[in-house]
């Protein structure tokens, strides 16, 4: 049985939103044996029916198996989290690293304690763009590039990190 987690910051109406309640949904269907659970941090109505199981990130931390954190906010968490066996980072977007003051945007100065230099957190992005600026700022490899939430794509991927 495959056991995965999804860390969100909620499941509203956005891009990321729909794509997990999409794929996921989709991947259940042809792969019933599979236990998917998204954990959101902030409750939000969802932006499409979902047929798996969600739940508050709270209950997230004992789990085993791999998971999966979608933001900045969620992957710190994630490096929390003592029952998880492998742990990634998917690089939705880089909207997190600019911040709007006054109407106008300013881009957020990386530090040495940005959840980009943990290596606990196996790094994928969403299109080569993202992992170019994530190696050219970082220095750190990113080893999988993902467009929109391809889950059988990320279970591949997971599936080849349990056995390395």
């Amino acid at each position: 049985m495959n056991k995965l987690g999804f860390l969100v910051d909620n499941l509203g109406a956005s891009q990321l939103g729909y794509y997990i309640s999409k794929n996921v949904g989709s991947y259940l269907e042809s792969n019933p044996q599979s236990h998917i659970t998204c954990y959101y941090d902030n409750f939000e109505k969802r932006c499409a029916q979902t047929n798996f199981a969600t739940m508050n990130i709270v209950e997230a931390w004992g789990q085993d198996g791999a998971m999966v954190a979608t933001s900045i906010n969620t992957a710190k968490k994630l490096l929390n989290f003592i029952g998880t066996q492998k742990k990634f980072f998917y690089l939705w977007d880089m909207t997190s690293c600019w911040a709007r003051v006054g109407g106008i945007k300013h881009k957020i100065p990386f530090d040495m304690n940005s959840v980009f230099f943990e290596e606990d957190l196996t790094l994928i992005c969403r299109n080569g763009i993202h992992a170019q600026i994530i190696e050219n700022n970082f220095n750190r490899e990113v080893k999988y590039t993902v467009d929109n939430f391809d889950i059988d794509k990320i279970m591949e991927i997971i599936n080849n990190e349990r056995t390395n």
